[in-house]
């Protein structure tokens, strides 16, 4: 390995799909009110990194990942995505948006475990979703949480890939790479 070699997946990496407008903007809202910190991430749904496969493994080279993820890119076309009710993962203090039907990203998800990206390990099983809270607190019962948000009304249109790492201990988030799915 090149000593000059900057290896830029050593910071938690991630591969998501990118939330549009108007549908990200009702989301970061929602983020102020229950969770302000994390309300300047992006809005979107991970395929790799949170659930299922972990994030991206150090040592990789990026101009091959990115290669990657645009080849799966070029073989997946956009398609509409609605969100579902709130839900809690066990145990933990994550709460998020279900997706109506997970089939595509289910489909999605699986090319990119048949892709040559090595990804670090990770336990939980692939669910997609839209985190709204990460916070270990809330002034808001877990009850009123639950049964009182409501998703954004409507289908949206998933057209964008992007691969994100999350940098220092404010775990700043920083595009790395963004494509476009097949029209």
């Amino acid at each position: 390995m090149n000593h000059l070699f900057k290896d830029i997946f050593a910071s938690p990496t991630y591969i998501v799909l990118n939330v549009p407008s108007p549908v990200a903007d009702e989301i970061r809202q929602m983020r102020r009110f229950l969770d302000i910190d994390r309300s300047h991430l992006s809005i979107e749904i991970s395929l790799a990194g949170s659930n299922g496969l972990g994030t991206i493994s150090a040592g990789q080279d990026q101009d091959f990942v990115f290669a990657e993820v645009d080849r799966i890119a070029s073989l997946t076309k956009s398609f509409k995505a609605e969100f579902g009710i709130v839900e809690k993962f066990p145990d933990t203090g994550i709460f998020y948006y279900t997706v109506i039907n997970p089939e595509p990203f289910k489909k999605l998800h699986n090319k990119l475990i048949e892709s040559a990206i090595a990804f670090n390990p990770n336990p939980h099983q692939y669910e997609p979703h839209c985190t709204l809270r990460l916070a270990a607190t809330t002034q808001f019962p877990e009850e009123d949480i639950l049964r009182r948000i409501q998703p954004p009304s409507g289908e949206f249109l998933l057209n964008t890939m992007s691969v994100c790492s999350l940098e220092g201990p404010m775990q700043e988030p920083h595009l790395m790479h963004r494509v476009n799915l097949k029209k």
